[in-house]
């Protein structure tokens, strides 16, 4: 009786361990429109010092001390080409339904004040009607190897006049996509329309 207790706080601690974050990184985002559409969300993750010193020593191959050239390509690689699949982080729900992710734009890497800043679209299409589209972005790693903490308060929308765009961030508890995903996350409500 007592070695099969042992062995089950053995195992929750295993279990415990697995589920703490390895990497902390904060966000903020901002929905991008163009005159027709919804065209991604421009991320901006800015990593934890011991993360960020570990991923600059792989990457600054020449010893400069700054991420230029083919350096900028090795991080995209080394960080966020295994995050493809999950759409990197980036969930956006049309309706009711996740939209895929097409691919990344525009991405940078830079070290401010020892920490690695990623600058990144990741480009979606979702055409703007005459009547609102409902969209729900939500920036987080559920796998809870990054603790992604994203600053829905201030996240931002860059949209021409030509569209109607409301937003405001809120808890995505209770929305049956979302159940999966922590319940203190917070998603940018949107809706839109020509």
């Amino acid at each position: 009786m007592r070695l099969s207790y042992i062995l089950l706080l053995l195992v929750g601690f295993v279990v415990m361990a697995e589920a703490h974050p390895h990497v902390f990184a904060d966000v903020s985002v901002k929905a991008v429109f163009s005159q027709d559409a919804f065209t991604g969300v421009q991320n901006r993750w800015t990593f934890d010092e011991v993360y960020s010193a570990a991923m600059f020593a792989s990457a600054d191959e020449n010893g400069d001390g700054k991420i230029t050239g083919n350096e900028i390509d090795e991080v995209k690689r080394l960080v966020l080409d295994p995050l493809q699949q999950s759409g990197y982080f980036n969930y956006v729900t049309v309706e009711s339904k996740f939209a895929p992710a097409q691919k990344i734009e525009g991405f940078s890497a830079t070290m401010k004040n020892g920490k690695l800043v990623l600058d990144f679209k990741v480009a979606y299409s979702i055409p703007a009607t005459s009547e609102y589209t409902m969209l729900v972005i939500v920036v987080s790693d559920q796998t809870n190897y990054i603790q992604m903490t994203t600053d829905m308060e201030n996240a931002d929308v860059d949209a021409p006049d030509g569209l109607d765009v409301e937003f405001f961030p809120d808890e995505v508890r209770g929305l049956t996509l979302f159940r999966a995903f922590r319940s203190d996350t917070e998603g940018l409500f949107l809706r839109f329309k020509k």
